[in-house]
This record gives structure tokens, sequence and C-alpha cells, in this order.
């Protein structure tokens, strides 16, 4: 079960531990690593020059080692730090151009945590694991940190976090699993995550929450409890050609967030939609790929979202409709294939007044209900194809705009449209 408690900026203690504590920090404001090459710190060691760990260090009552000077490099050298559930791992307070590298740690509120006014760190070839809130934390993290191939799972939390005013940083080829969260980005902006494979999240695999101008691009999400990719009240992200499969819920979606890119992403095997949009306006959704491996429960769903353009995307084989609108105005479906899906290929319906949508030289054949519907009046549709559907080509309510241009051959009803004009 994931702990109640959230994870503080930087590595702050509980009252409970405030005895422990002390002693800890005691130590560590005396006991520093020397300027040898190599040394067997203790725990709670002040670090101020190049070093390489030559010993584990086991049960760590606070902090396992701390950073203490700028332009070093601590090199665990394949050892590994141990906690006993309380304090960091490796704690930076404020120190730049520092790597950490090449080890294990484990047991820690936080494995690694950068906190305010870090810049230009690495963390790289890590395994961190079984820690409490985060496996690495960058909390007001200045720019230019890198947390680059390393492995962090089975943390209670966020595997990977960055938070806090946490600008301009790159998450790379991180193995990500068995977190509550894999990765979270939280009131951050123009960080990169990429390039990282993250499975079996119980809640989100990659969460992006506040800020704006992340870029997500190229991760493989598999197996998540929860959303697979999801963004709330947040704008101007880019989500780009990312793998995402059996994600128990959406694999990527979009709640109270504006003017965001989803785009060459291959979705497949999602619980919910494959692709939703919840009260999020001014969205291109363009060029996704929704069934590579397997169906999802539906295609690409928008909710109370308006002025969003949908383009472009392979919506096929899905276990509802293809695309669907509900209670969603001003949009642009433009130029998708919705075929072979259980229900309808493209289904628009709202309330009286929620209108104005375009549907134009969409594609949809082969499925189970009709090819395109429009359930709500003051719609366009405009040089779309239906074939070898199994209810109407088009059928759209009266008060629908026929922009003329649409075809229909081969779908069950002998009409082969209802409210629009269609020719073979």
């Amino acid at each position: 079960m994931v702990s109640s408690r959230r994870p503080d900026s930087v590595g702050g203690m509980k009252t409970p531990r405030i005895a422990v504590l002390a002693a800890t920090l005691a130590l560590a404001a005396t006991v520093f690593v020397p300027g040898s090459a190599s040394a067997a710190p203790n725990c709670g060691a002040v670090v101020t020059t190049n070093t390489t760990v030559t010993a584990n260090l086991t049960d760590c009552p606070g902090d396992g080692l701390i950073i203490g000077a700028h332009n070093i490099t601590l090199n665990l050298n394949g050892r590994t730090i141990d906690g006993v559930g309380l304090g960091v791992g490796v704690r930076n307070n404020g120190f730049d151009n520092v790597t950490i590298r090449n080890g294990t740690i484990t047991g820690f509120d936080h494995g690694v945590a950068l906190n305010p006014g870090t810049t230009g760190n690495l963390v790289t070839a890590l395994t961190v694991r079984d820690n409490e809130f985060t496996g690495v934390q960058l909390s007001n993290a200045d720019t230019n940190n890198r947390v680059i191939s390393n492995t962090v799972e089975l943390t209670s939390q966020r595997g990977i976090a960055v938070i806090g005013d946490s600008n301009g940083n790159v998450v790379r080829s991180n193995i990500v699993r068995n977190n509550a969260d894999g990765i979270y980005v939280g009131a951050s902006l123009s960080n990169l995550v990429e390039l990282n494979t993250v499975s079996a999240a119980s809640d989100r695999s990659i969460d992006i929450e506040g800020g704006r101008s992340n870029t997500l691009r190229q991760n493989t999400v598999t197996s998540g409890g929860d959303g697979a990719i999801a963004l709330t009240s947040t704008t101007l992200n880019v989500v780009d050609n990312n793998t995402v499969t059996a994600s128990g819920d959406a694999g990527i979606a979009l709640t109270t967030s504006p003017s965001n890119q989803v785009i060459n992403n291959r979705v497949s095997g999602s619980g919910d939609a494959g692709i939703m949009l919840s009260s999020s306006n001014g969205n291109t959704v363009r060029s996704n790929n929704l069934n590579v491996t397997g169906p999802n429960a539906g295609g690409i769903e928008l909710v109370s979202s308006n002025s969003n353009t949908v383009q472009s995307n392979a919506a096929n084989s899905q276990l509802s409709h293809g695309i669907e609108l509900q209670n969603s105005a001003s949009n642009r479906l433009l130029s998708n294939t919705a075929n072979s899906n259980n229900s309808s290929g493209i289904y628009v319906s709202g309330s009286a007044g929620v209108a104005a949508n375009l549907l134009e030289a969409n594609t949809t054949s082969s499925n189970h209900g009709d090819g395109i519907h429009v359930a709500n009046a003051g719609n366009t549709v405009r040089r779309n194809i239906a074939r070898l559907n199994g209810g109407w080509g088009i059928y759209a309510v009266a008060g629908t705009t026929d922009g003329g241009g649409n075809r229909a051959s081969g779908n069950a009803e002998a009409a082969q449209c209802f409210g629009v004009v269609c020719t073979a």
C-alpha cells in the first residue's frame, strides 16, 4: 500500500525522527571524506572532493552521504548505501556540476535528492530501490541536471520526481519499474523526459501536473495500473512518439490541459480510451496509431473539450467507437481512419448548442455500427468515405450541414446515408 505521507522538498524529517537525526547531523557536520581518490566514509559524511567509495554503508540512521562541494564526482564504485527508512541516500543541497554514479542506494525516504540551487548535476548508472517517497528527486533544482541510465524500482510513491520549479532538466534512458508513480513532473517547465522504459506502475506511469512546455518523447510504457501518460492542468507540452501498452485506464489522458501536442504515439490495450481529452481545449492530436498490438476500450475520446484538431490518426479495431466526441464543440476531425471498430467509426453526441464540429476527409470502413454517426445538430460533414459498415455509412440528424463530397457504399442500410447526400 502506498504511504499517505507526502515527499518533502529537501528530505525534511517528521517529528518522531528528530532524536535520531540530531545525532546523525552532528556527525555529518564533523566527518568529511578525505581528499584522497578512494575512501570508506561513514554514514552522514560530507563529500568535498572526487571520491571513489571502497566499502558499503549499511543501516545509515539518517542521510547516507552529503555533497559538500561543486565540481566533484562521487563514484560509488559498485557499492551499496543502505538506510533504515529515513533521510536521503545522497543529498545535494545546492552544489553544481556534481556527478553521482555507479552504485546502489536503498532504504531511505529519498534515494537521491537534488535540492534548491543545484545546476548541471549528473545522476547516472545507479540502482535506486526500496525507498519511501522518491527514488530520485529534483526539487527546485535549476537547469541542466541530468538523470540518465539508472534503474529506479520499488518506490512507495514516485520513482523519479521533478518538482517545484525544477526547470530545463533531462530524464533519459532510465528503467523505472514497480513504483507507484513512475516519472512525475510537477509545477516545472521545459524538462525533457525521453527514452525511458516505465513498467508496472501501480498508479500513473508518466505524470505531468501543472507547469508547461515539457516534452515526453520516445518513452516505452507498459502495464500501468492507472493512466499510462497523464497530463493535468498543464499546457504547451509535447507528447511525441511514445509507445504505450496495457494501461489500466486511458493510454494518454489530458485533463483541464489546453494547447498541448499529442503526436506520433502508439497506444494499445488500454482499459479506457487510447487517447482521452477531458475539459481540454485547443490541443492537437495527430498521427497516432491506436492499435499496434491490441485494441483499446475506445480509440480517441473527447469529453467537454473544444477547439481541438484530431488529424491523421489510425483509430482502428477498438472495442467501442474509433473516435468519439461527447459534449465537445468546434473540433476538427480531419483525415482520420476509423475502421473495424466494435461500434461506430466516428460518433458525435452532445446537448443542444454543443456543435460546430467539422468532420472532413475521414475514412470509416467495416465498423459494426455506423461509419459516422452524428447525433446532435450544428456540425458539418464533408468529403468522408464510409464503406462496408454494419449500419449506415453516415447517419446525421436534422440540422447537420452537408458539406458535400461524402461517399458511401456496401453499408448495411440500403440508402447508405441519412441526413447527408452520399455518392458511391
